[in-house]
């Protein structure tokens, strides 16, 4: 039967197709002297285990012994006396139960074939056990299949054989060949006598040509378990028979049955964009005294809440603020103890207000809340994205990435949080010397995330370009850039610096009244509600902390605060993009993913969506 055969799956489908055959006419043309004494073999063989079945055991004997020596004249090496050697000892066994002598025959079984198997008829546990002794006192073969190539006789018959290890009930083994090096291999199955597998290629078949040739080993599901060559490395048999053959024509080398390699290591480098929503990563809820929503006429009233909150946000590291009144207490007390240090004229705190009062009104939920972000597309500037992954068949990729967010584009500046507290009120929060600080930028946590990604590729297997669809899952967080409509806090007061006022009223429309309009100075302005009318900011420390706020208002930078949005705890979602192959083992590729992010540290319910364009080198091996 002519067959095709392109892959290993190929040699599997078509082992299914010759699996019962048996080439008989192969075998019956045999004339070799070889062919003709193993069918003697054989013949022997059957006949001494029917005469074993019936309990004839000293005919079986007889006729076995002089099978064996008969065999043995011709090559006392021929693997196909290893059965009848088996079956001789399991006669012996049963005639004497004498383990010496049975062990004795069983060794001389292995030493013409080291897997020897028992025949069924013969499977007893001890006896099994004596071979299993004996083999483990022989040296196994280094090979699964062995094969000495035979000799190329012009004109005459071909008899190949291979020994097999460990042939299985119900296995076979497919002998596969071609006349020259081109065109399609031819597929037989061969004859088995033990683990000795045969097949005669006739004369009339081979014509005297080259003959490339394989063989493949399967179990009784016809799956592969051994082989002695392949499609792509066969053994070859030559003749030289007088006339030289003319030499083929080159075949142009064949095309790689899928341009993709078996490995990937991608590093990819990229940008995105995604829905913000939530707050603000390191800006607190900012406070704004005397100001009023220009869209629905709300005003912001700033009361002794934000004023302890103000001072608290200061006073401790970003995000670490006390959890209750009485730890904050004593913070203020320490803070209060540091007053001589401060320039003349300067108090932490305002007139009449001690630890007790500012504590009492700290709300540390309150006081921790972050600043929230307007619902919007923002960017992802930047972030690499190294990849690794292997093929499954032909078209599917499957590996592991990880996304690490390296450039974020924040601006967010506050007061140097690293100063004392009486230098850093001074030069920092209040600003003695009547100039604005530069403060320091501070930077969100890092953005990373690993996770899975599987991708089909599309289009021609041999194709350099191939278009690929896919979808990824897995954990971490991303950033999105986000721009906060206004100024930085770079003395930490918790106000934007061109909104600073000294003191807030309830009602901003009413003139004070103490006890209907009450005022709140503005933290650090302690004395923003002393009275004056603003004309003597040398003697009046109420007109000074009014005219400090308003010079800090007009003189401040006003670039907007760009702070981000940290997103996602876990992401699913799909991908499609394109891989090109350059040379054989490097290439590029792009692609868009598309991704839901759920979830957030600062903003756990909430959830968004992403997208990356990627594109980087891909090298493949």
């Amino acid at each position: 039967m002519d067959t095709t055969v392109s892959a290993h799956g190929g040699l599997r489908r078509l082992s299914r197709v010759v699996g019962g055959l048996v080439v008989a006419s192969a075998l019956l043309l045999s004339s070799t002297a070889e062919a003709g004494d193993r069918e003697a073999l054989k013949v022997a063989f059957n006949k001494a285990l029917g005469q074993y079945n019936n309990l004839e055991l000293d005919e079986a004997l007889k006729g076995i012994d002089e099978a064996i020596k008969a065999g043995r004249d011709e090559d006392p090496n021929d693997p196909a006396l290893a059965p009848l050697l088996v079956l001789r000892a399991g006669i012996i066994y049963s005639n004497t139960g004498d383990a010496d002598q049975t062990k004795a025959a069983l060794k001389e079984a292995v030493e013409v074939d080291y897997h020897v198997q028992v025949p069924i008829e013969l499977r007893a546990e001890q006896f099994q056990g004596f071979l299993d002794e004996v083999r483990s006192g022989a040296s196994a073969p280094s090979e699964s299949v062995r094969h000495d190539p035979p000799t190329a006789t012009c004109g005459g018959d071909i008899e190949f054989s291979f020994l097999v290890s460990g042939m299985v009930d119900g296995g076979q083994v497919a002998f596969y060949w071609r006349k020259g090096s081109s065109g399609e291999f031819e597929s037989v199955s061969m004859d088995t006598f033990g683990n000795l597998a045969t097949v005669t290629v006739p004369a009339s078949d081979h014509g005297d040509a080259s003959i490339e040739y394989f063989v493949y080993v399967f179990d009784g599901d016809n799956k592969e378990q051994a082989n002695k060559g392949d499609q792509d490395n066969p053994m070859v048999l030559s003749f030289s028979c007088g006339g030289d053959e003319p030499e083929p024509e080159p075949e142009p080398p064949p095309k790689p049955k899928t341009t993709l390699g078996k490995f990937f290591v991608t590093l990819n480098f990229g940008t995105g964009a995604g829905i913000a929503r939530g707050v603000a990563d390191m800006s607190y809820r900012q406070y704004s005294p005397r100001y009023r929503d220009q869209s629905t006429g709300e005003q912001f009233v700033y009361g002794s809440r934000e004023y302890a909150c103000a001072i608290a946000r200061w006073a401790y590291p970003q995000d670490e603020l006390p959890g209750d009144a009485i730890t904050f207490q004593n913070k203020l007390t320490e803070i209060q103890a540091l007053s001589g240090q401060l320039p003349e004229g300067l108090s932490f705190f305002g007139p009449g207000m001690t630890p007790q009062s500012i504590a009492l009104a700290y709300d540390s939920n309150y006081c921790s809340e972050h600043h929230p972000v307007q619902t919007g597309m923002a960017s992802a500037p930047f972030h690499i994205a190294p990849e690794f992954g292997f093929r499954i068949g032909d078209k599917i990729v499957v590996s592991v990435f990880s996304r690490l967010q390296v450039v974020t584009g924040s601006k967010v500046y506050r007061d140097d949080p690293k100063e004392a507290y009486p230098a850093s009120f001074a030069n920092n929060v209040y600003d003695v010397i009547h100039a604005n600080p530069d403060g320091v930028r501070v930077k969100p946590p890092f953005a990373w995330s690993v996770g899975v990604k599987g991708k089909y590729y599309l289009g021609k297997d041999d194709s350099k370009f191939r278009l690929f669809v896919g979808g990824f899952g897995g954990y971490g967080t991303a950033r999105l850039r986000v721009n906060m409509n206004f100024a930085n806090d770079r003395n930490g007061n918790s106000i934007p610096d061109d909104r600073e006022f000294a003191y807030d009223l309830v009602n901003e429309d009413a003139p004070f009244d103490a006890t209907t309009n009450p005022c709140t100075p503005v933290w650090p302005y302690n004395s923003g509600c002393v009275p004056g009318d603003g004309t003597d900011p040398i003697n009046n420390l109420g007109d000074r902390d009014r005219a400090q706020a308003t010079y800090k208002a007009q003189n401040a930078d006003k670039d907007p605060r760009i702070d981000t949005v940290g997103i996602g705890r876990g992401m699913l979602g799909a991908t499609v993009g394109f891989h090109y192959q350059i040379v054989k083992n490097f290439g590029v590729s792009s692609e868009l993913q598309i991704g839901g992010w759920l979830g957030g540290k600062k903003a756990p319910t909430t959830s968004s969506l992403l997208f990356d364009l990627n594109v980087g080198p891909v090298i493949s091996f």
